[in-house]
């Protein structure tokens, strides 16, 4: 009988060890398959931003395309130099492929005023054929307002981390620096200027509304766009050995005496010119930044700020 009951106490020791082993497996883990393919499914949202943000080729323009025109000198580019003012809209009617007097084969644009009830064409000739233009290639002088309406309904409403402190005003004119690295809604998208085609108004965390300048496309001038200003994921997440006092700072392009070379670079950007020398054992780094200052690091540790 004693035996009896020995199993029986062995039996239901170990069905409530099964039951243990049983609740602690079930039990969700993030691993590293967990984390890559979270980074995956951030890359692949951000790319089809980025890819829904760049500008339609010159094959896929339609008639009725708009264009805002930003200075003047626009008129140049057309046959007969018409007259046409900055703040003016022009519109796209047609692309065909001519012979040029030399026997050369040209793409020749045709536009007309939007304001113009006689739809009277303006011709723009292209030193190179259709098939050789680049994807880049757009109306110089202007803003493709086709690409703006695609962009403002690509970003508006959308909530992204912010990872530039540079801000500007209606004009598109440097202002004073914002926040970085923290969370912003874009409430709107409008009309930049040659160099910057967007303007992107956000409004951040703590309810302050400020706008950038952006660049889309892949040409050089393409300097700012999507993925230099924004980011899908809080940048905070990757750094979390760096204390909040020190994030703090990073917030508000701040760097203050025992930040490290890291933390200075996400707080102000990279400098303008590095110098590193040895003296005495330690190793030393000068950094010279935009706004002037001159960073000294020991042993990446900062030191002094001139």
């Amino acid at each position: 009988m004693k035996i009896y009951k020995g199993i029986l106490v062995s039996l239901v020791g170990i069905s409530m060890l099964t039951s243990c082993f049983t609740g602690i497996e079930s039990t969700p883990r993030i691993t590293k398959k967990d984390v890559m393919r979270n980074d995956a499914m951030i890359a692949n949202e951000a790319s089809e931003i980025a890819s829904k943000l760049q500008p339609a080729p010159i094959s896929q323009w339609v008639a009725g395309r708009r264009f805002l025109v930003t200075d003047a000198k626009i008129s140049l580019l057309f046959e007969k130099e018409p007259k046409i003012d900055p703040g003016e809209i022009i519109v796209f009617d047609n692309i065909v492929n001519e012979i040029s007097i030399i026997g050369d084969e040209v793409a020749v644009l045709t536009f007309h005023k939007e304001n113009d009830s006689t739809k009277a064409p303006m011709r723009y000739k292209v030193g190179l054929p259709l098939s050789e233009l680049p994807p880049s290639f757009t109306l110089p002088m202007s803003v493709d307002m086709d690409m703006v309406d695609t962009a403002r309904n690509v970003l508006v409403g959308k909530e992204f981390y912010i990872i530039t402190s540079m801000r500007v005003d209606s004009l598109l004119t440097p202002v004073n620096k914002g926040r970085r690295c923290v969370p912003v809604q874009i409430s709107n998208v409008t009309v930049g200027n040659d160099d910057y085609p967007l303007r992107v108004d956000i409004i951040d965390d703590l309810g302050r509304e400020s706008s950038v300048a952006m660049t889309v496309g892949s040409s050089l001038s393409s300097t700012r766009n999507f993925d230099k200003i924004f980011v899908l994921e809080n940048p905070r997440l990757k750094y979390e050995t760096i204390s909040d006092m020190v994030w703090e700072n990073i917030v508000n392009s701040r760097v203050t005496p025992g930040m490290t070379t890291i933390e200075c670079s996400l707080a102000i950007g990279t400098p303008k010119d590095i110098r590193k020398w040895h003296n005495g054992g330690g190793y030393f780094e000068g950094w010279v930044c935009d706004n002037g200052n001159y960073l000294i690091f020991i042993d990446g540790v900062l030191s002094e700020i001139h």
